[in-house]
């Protein structure tokens, strides 16, 4: 009797995936004539000393011994032979293949063993709280940026296990898509699995296809994920993600050189977007861009010039091993500006006080070339910034005035069409020292309801768009995004240039910026802009690259892999 309970519990934990259904969702689970496993025949399984026989199942409960032996280590006889890609950890041979599932190694398979006896697994601590993470990121629609801020920043694992964590977390929201892709193609019912399981195979998907971590590692891992949220699913999670293991061989399913499915596939990009940048970049420029959006960011600062001794900031950077470098973007160095060693140096006690007292600020070295750029060589004494937001450009622009000139600009006034961005606003620039003097919550697309008649020195549109350019950085765009979103956000970004158009001074600068790399939202917006009856009184400010010698209407800087974020920014002066 208990041979033939072995052998049963053997073939169901490979019959799972196809009751996803009741698995997933924690049902009973039933063999082929939908009787309880506990049951055969509708009579308990025969007793020992007036004991019922332990189930086999995943409660901790110990086996039966036989000869003082426990039951795992019953004398077996391994047969086949393994083509699967896994290797065992010793000289034994695994064990044989039924119905071409492969077997775990026999080590692997104690290690399960002994899990459902309770030894006590569990996955490591950084997986459990990428997946809380990803669990939050779902449930609540946010952005990977701010739940890893909540949860992961804040948690009390060593700096390596947090920058794990943070990589397995914007590596699954960059390649959500992907990843269910072939997760789908794995599984006999996909629509019958909770998401909650879903999140806990989909990173260890990612681990296997992206990552290429260790399959014995990424499957083990991932069944105890799939545990920790769902008991009753670890067989189906072993059978499915085993089954990915062997996918791997032939992902991206096509020849990427030929087929834009299996091109979009390999780099974890959506069809259609795919097709759009290799129409507006080229083959090479859509290549490095999809490189680099997949990479981890680099960790950019910029040193308050208003409050903060840049000699001193620097020399914590460096105590810090932060390895602080200045940056150079699009030929010029971006004064303030410094790379540091890794992500891990912001979690420094001494770096954390530099970000809490204002004196050092967390942000891409090319939105600080922008925002140095837009400051320009003569003080602007009125200044009006447009889609503000919670103050980031608000701050690198007074640094960059103080840096430059020895004093802020005296007149800022800024619009956002958020109140509790602008709430934000005024107590950021409070912290970090920096004069506003107005802030506003309207509409940008109506500006004399908001700031009347005024004209001002400067006026900066820092424009809502489809951000592409800092994909690293908000990875869930690429998967939210729709097709028709960039025509509908380069109309907007229309009708705002042309209101803003009309509080310029003459002689005065119009700055147009945006974080995306399509044409549509950036070139072809402001050359309409330039043709129509608000834009005739204005004239582009050509940005000159002292490193290649020559000017280009636009600052531009592509997106590459080690390099900083792609922004756009178009400077026009208004005829006097």
């Amino acid at each position: 009797m208990r041979n033939d309970h072995r052998a049963h519990n053997q073939r169901r934990s490979y019959d799972r995936a196809s009751q996803g259904d009741r698995v997933a969702q924690g049902g009973p689970r039933q063999n082929r004539g939908g009787k309880s496993f506990d049951k055969k025949g509708g009579k308990p399984f025969e007793k020992r000393d007036g004991k019922p026989h332990p189930k086999r199942d995943s409660d901790g409960k110990p086996y039966p011994k036989r000869d003082g032996k426990p039951f795992d280590k019953r004398d077996r006889k391994p047969s086949g032979k393994r083509d699967d890609g896994f290797k065992p950890s010793h000289d034994s041979k695994p064990y044989q293949k039924r119905d071409g599932a492969a077997r775990l190694p026999r080590d692997d398979a104690r290690q399960q063993f002994d899990k459902r006896r309770g030894s006590g697994k569990r996955a490591t601590s950084a997986r459990e709280l990428a997946l809380s993470a990803i669990h939050q990121l779902r449930e609540r629609d946010a952005f990977a940026q701010d739940v890893i801020a909540k949860t992961i920043d804040d948690s009390k694992l060593s700096r390596e296990d947090r920058a794990f964590a943070t990589r397995l977390v914007l590596g699954v929201v960059s390649m959500r898509g992907t990843l269910d892709e072939v997760l789908d193609s794995c599984m006999d019912s996909p629509d019958d699995v909770s998401p909650a399981v879903r999140d806990a195979l989909d990173l260890s998907v990612y681990e296997i296809i992206y990552l290429d971590k260790s399959p014995h590692a990424a499957v083990d891992q991932g069944v105890e994920l799939v545990r920790s949220v769902a008991p009753r699913a670890s067989g189906l999670a072993n059978a499915v993600l085993r089954r990915v293991v062997r996918a791997k061989a032939a992902f991206p399913f096509g020849d990427p050189r030929c087929d834009l499915a299996a091109y979009a596939r390999l780099h974890g990009f959506p069809q259609w977007l795919t097709e759009r940048l290799l129409a507006e970049l080229g083959g090479q420029g859509a290549l490095d861009f999809m490189k680099a959006s997949n990479e981890p960011a680099p960790v950019f600062v910029a040193v308050n010039a208003v409050k903060a001794d840049e000699a001193e900031v620097v020399a914590v950077l460096a105590a810090a091993h932060g390895e602080p470098e200045k940056v150079t973007v699009a030929g010029r160095e971006v004064p303030g500006c410094y790379r540091l060693a890794s992500g891990t140096v912001l979690l420094d006690g001494r770096v954390a006080r530099l970000i809490n007292q204002g004196l050092l600020l967390v942000s891409d070295a090319t939105s600080q070339a922008v925002a140095s750029l837009v400051v320009g060589d003569a003080l602007p004494a009125s200044f009006l910034e447009i889609g503000a937001g919670r103050a980031t450009k608000t701050i690198l622009d007074q640094s960059c005035a103080r840096r430059r000139f020895g004093e802020q600009i005296p007149d800022y006034v800024t619009v956002d069409n958020h109140a509790f961005k602008t709430k934000l606003l005024r107590e950021r620039a409070e912290a970090y020292g920096v004069s506003v003097a107005e802030a506003f919550t309207g509409d940008g697309t109506d500006l004399a309801a908001v700031v009347g008649e005024r004209t001002f020195d400067t006026v900066f549109l820092d424009a809502p768009c489809t951000g592409l350019g800092t994909l690293r950085r908000h990875p869930e765009i690429r998967w939210r995004l729709r097709r028709g979103t960039i025509a509908e956000q380069a109309e907007l970004n229309g009708r705002l240039l042309a209101e803003a158009a009309a509080h310029v001074v003459p002689g005065g600068t119009l700055a147009y910026a945006t974080c995306t790399i399509t044409h549509e939202e950036n070139a072809d917006t402001v050359e309409k802009f330039l043709k129509s009856e608000a834009g005739a009184a204005f004239e582009l400010v050509p940005y000159e690259n002292p490193e290649l010698g020559l000017a280009t209407p636009f600052f531009s800087p592509a997106l590459v892999p080690g390099g900083p974020d792609a922004h756009f920014l178009a400077l026009m002066r208004r005829k006097r």
